[in-house]
């Protein structure tokens, strides 16, 4: 019951979390206790099942269209969620796509709002590791399927030093909030990054530097940078804490 009641507040979190950036322009929330325009309701479990009916009500109906509000919906959730379980997965639809096609790292931000409330929602998973625990869109099936395998990519941990000299560039910056994306040479591919509060404005600028250089020319805008890497069990860096900033 207490490993059920865990798991349901991750699920709520996670999905109040999905549902505000969905009907708010993608603003993050990262308390996931409150929907601007909307409102989640859990209905009594079916007779003889483990199955829970969940409804996700939209009370602001000037924020997304009525026939495409669904199919967005699930299509958000998916893409974040598959973000932070480790799955390869891109927006179908146009209204997602807009999110995935803006110069700020929206996904950046998204998954860490939601790698703490999935975690929440492996928790039977933890206790017993034949439990699998499905999320399914009425009339068509599942969507996101969590397992032992999906528990290793949310049972994150922060490394206590940082590790210095990892070069790259950056390839999306918000400087209002700090989050980004950085081209990692070594590891070939993007990571998330969120800038240390003690980082000095004048190093930030590097970041800007690097982001514009990189974009007129290939293999240009090169840093150095010191970051304490998030990393999963299995030793796949999912974020960087930057501390310094050098160019290359």
């Amino acid at each position: 019951m207490y490993d059920a009641s865990i798991s349901f507040q991750g699920f709520a979190r996670a999905l109040s979390i999905t549902a505000h950036a969905l009907l708010n322009d993608g603003e993050v929330r990262r308390k996931g206790n409150r929907i601007e325009g909307g409102e989640l309701f859990i209905l009594p479990s079916r007779k003889g099942s483990f199955e829970q009916l969940v409804t996700f009500v939209i009370t602001n109906k000037e924020a997304i269209g009525a026939s495409i509000a669904a199919a967005a919906f699930y299509d958000l959730m998916k893409w974040t969620w598959s973000k932070v379980l480790d799955f390869n997965f891109e927006p179908e639809t146009p209204h997602v796509r807009r999110l995935a096609d803006r110069i700020e790292p929206f996904i950046g931000e998204m998954e860490e709002a939601l790698e703490i409330p999935l975690e929440q929602a492996h928790r039977p998973i933890k206790m017993d590791d034949g439990v699998i625990i499905t999320v399914k869109r009425q009339r068509v099936g599942e969507v996101i399927r969590l397992d032992s395998e999906t528990l290793q990519n949310v049972s994150l941990q922060t490394e206590l030093e940082p590790q210095k000299d990892i070069r790259g560039n950056v390839t999306r910056y918000n400087m209002l909030s700090g989050y980004g994306r950085f081209y990692d040479d070594v590891l070939q591919r993007t990571v998330s990054f969120k800038i240390d509060d003690q980082v000095s404005s004048v190093k930030k600028q590097f970041l800007t530097w690097s982001l514009h250089h990189a974009q007129q020319t290939q293999g240009a805008g090169k840093l150095l940078i010191e970051a304490k890497r998030t990393i999963t069990p299995r030793g796949v860096v999912k974020r960087y804490l930057i501390s310094d900033i050098r160019q290359a």
